[in-house]
């Protein structure tokens, strides 16, 4: 999607999801970075996704993308994969947490929350960490691809105020939950934050100008 500014014409992602919330975190997460980000559904109709066939991050990730693009084929489009992945449960979770939410039955983020909490006694190893994986396609069908990595272990409890879900319980290396810091500080701890700043980074001067709004 196009936009004119000082007689330039600016570009803005379009992110592959039908997930609200995470479309709102990844748009706050570019925005640090003076990217703007919408979703596909703000320009055309919302769209069923094929299932996801495969536990590959990347091929999850493109998939996504791919499927969006053929609606959009001069769009910049964006799409994410992410797993957590937590040291006491290295045979569950992962890529298919989700899949594995919505298998018990949970219904909120409140509910997740407390599941994830109610798995740990209080001798285990609470390390863990999420990893995000974006893909990027290009206006000419190129393919850009990030991941990062972000928080160290499961906090013992719920923790901040300037997120949800997730972001209450993963400490980063400060020693802060995601969602005890401002977005300001989240995007160079959080796994969306670093992944983005890798994204950017391989995108020529001229590509990542039309991008980023001043």
């Amino acid at each position: 999607m196009d936009l004119f500014w000082k007689g330039v014409i600016m570009k803005k992602i379009v992110i592959a999801s039908n997930n609200s919330a995470k479309t709102r975190e990844i748009q706050q997460v570019f925005a640090e970075f003076g990217v703007q980000v919408i979703n596909y559904r703000s320009i055309m109709s919302e769209k069923t996704f094929p299932e996801e066939t495969t536990d590959d991050q990347y091929e999850n990730a493109l998939a996504k993308a791919r499927f969006i693009k053929q609606f959009l084929p001069k769009e910049w489009i964006l799409s994410d994969d992410t797993g957590a992945y937590f040291a006491a449960f290295p045979a569950r979770f992962g890529l298919t947490i989700a899949r594995e939410f919505k298998s018990l039955g949970l219904k909120s983020i409140q509910e997740e929350d407390e599941y994830l909490l109610g798995l740990y006694a209080s001798e285990m190893d609470r390390s863990a960490y999420l990893e995000a994986l974006f893909v990027l396609l290009t206006p000419d069908d190129q393919v850009k691809r990030a991941v990062g990595r972000g928080g160290t272990k499961l906090a013992l409890a719920e923790r901040g105020q300037f997120s949800v879900g997730f972001d209450t319980l993963f400490e980063a290396e400060n020693g802060q939950t995601f969602a005890e810091m401002p977005i300001d500080v989240r995007v160079s701890y959080s796994h969306r934050g670093r992944a983005a700043k890798k994204l950017l980074a391989q995108l020529k001067p001229s590509e990542l100008s039309s991008l980023v709004h001043k």
